[in-house]
């Protein structure tokens, strides 16, 4: 961290006090959601609105951060968040909570912008280990917050965390408006999308990661849920279980990132997999809070089977620039993300433990489809 200079200290501070805010009802928001009438089903809903909004700012993102300079781009995207919690603390039903979770999926569209200025801000020998430290102050955020967020809510009720959360999204836009301008956008070098489609092995990677995603997104909404109404966890316990999953994530993404960068991505995103399956049979079959927590840390792997997929489908854009290969392959996953909490709404809505059971079949075949389809397929390096 000393050898950010000023404005990737600032950048990093602001990723950190909006991971913060973010982390003190996010999971939670949605047991929040039932107590203001939402059904089961409305769950999946209400996080198929966040998950369309994400993968449909991914293109505007990439657009803008080619097009503009890059320092008013991040600033105002950056005040569209501050809004979001406020909807939610104003919230007398859970229709209400829409607009928030639509300011909360825009708020990806920085993504591109954000990694275009850590390159122009940085020595090419360190743009890898500032993308590093810069993003990696988004899972402490998760990490510590929750704990806050669910004592919070137990002794206060949640307007009070949205209050708060609300104040640190100001902070955290204060943070980036403070950050100096780049003289110029990156400029992309002459591509086509055809370049992408005409590309066999990126397609397969769709086609591969679309059931990786349709897994993750069918069941990782409904895992606080499933505590509150099933095993009658409140806000103080769901804060805790929270923290776990995102330490778990935090300990498995650079982890399991690197078995890939040196074993293949067969290995690699296997063994997300597998995690991703025992969080979820811990627990459907855990009866005591300590198999709760330690299933909620291995369901920590929802998060790191996206973040390794980072890393993994980078191979295959060829000469497509890597901020319109992501935007463009986030764009695809949009429909596995979306459908999928529509399908673990009508699943949850059915009985509290078919998500679960859904993700364990699926994890429990991708591995064998990854050791028996050609390497290509099966997104290792050629």
């Amino acid at each position: 961290m000393s050898n950010l200079d000023r404005d990737l200290k600032l950048l990093t501070a602001a990723v950190l006090l909006y991971a913060f805010g973010l982390g003190l009802y996010l999971q939670l928001l949605f047991v929040y959601a039932l107590e203001l009438g939402a059904s089961r089903f409305d769950i999946g809903v209400l996080t198929a609105v966040l998950l369309a909004s994400t993968a449909a700012s991914s293109v505007p993102g990439a657009w803008a951060a080619g097009r503009f300079r890059l320092k008013p781009v991040i600033a105002v995207v950056w005040w569209l968040t501050v809004p979001a919690p406020l909807f939610y603390l104003i919230a007398p039903t859970w229709p209400w909570l829409v607009p928030g979770l639509v300011l909360t999926g825009l708020s990806m569209s920085n993504n591109p912008a954000m990694k275009s200025y850590i390159f122009l801000r940085s020595e090419e020998m360190r743009v890898a280990r500032n993308a590093t430290l810069v993003y990696g102050s988004y899972p402490l955020g998760l990490i510590a917050s929750p704990l806050l967020g669910g004592y919070l809510a137990d002794a206060y009720g949640m307007r009070v965390v949205f209050a708060l959360s609300a104040a640190f999204y100001v902070a955290s836009a204060l943070a980036a408006s403070w950050l100096s301008d780049t003289p110029d956008h990156t400029a992309d070098t002459p591509w086509s999308i055809g370049t992408l489609y005409r590309n066999r092995r990126f397609c397969r990677y769709v086609t591969f990661f679309l059931f990786g995603f349709l897994a993750v997104y069918v069941g990782q909404s409904f895992l606080t849920p499933y505590l509150a109404q099933v095993h009658h966890q409140g806000y103080g316990a769901l804060g805790v279980y929270a923290s776990l999953a995102a330490a778990g994530a935090a300990l498995m993404t650079p982890f399991w990132g690197r078995v890939t960068d040196l074993n293949g991505a067969r290995r690699g995103i296997a063994g997300v997999l597998v995690f991703v399956a025992v969080g979820s049979a811990l627990l459907l079959v855990g009866w005591t809070p300590a198999v709760w927590g330690l299933a909620m840390f291995c369901c920590g792997a929802f998060d790191a089977l996206r973040f390794v997929t980072i890393g993994v489908v980078s191979r295959s854009f060829g000469g497509v620039p890597l901020t319109w290969g992501y935007a463009l392959f986030d764009t695809a996953m949009g429909l596995p993300m979306a459908g999928g909490a529509l399908l673990g709404g009508l699943l949850y809505q059915t009985a509290y433990s078919l998500p679960f059971v859904f993700v364990i079949a699926v994890v429990a075949a991708l591995p064998v489809v990854l050791a028996v389809v050609p390497r290509d397929v099966a997104c290792e390096p050629a």
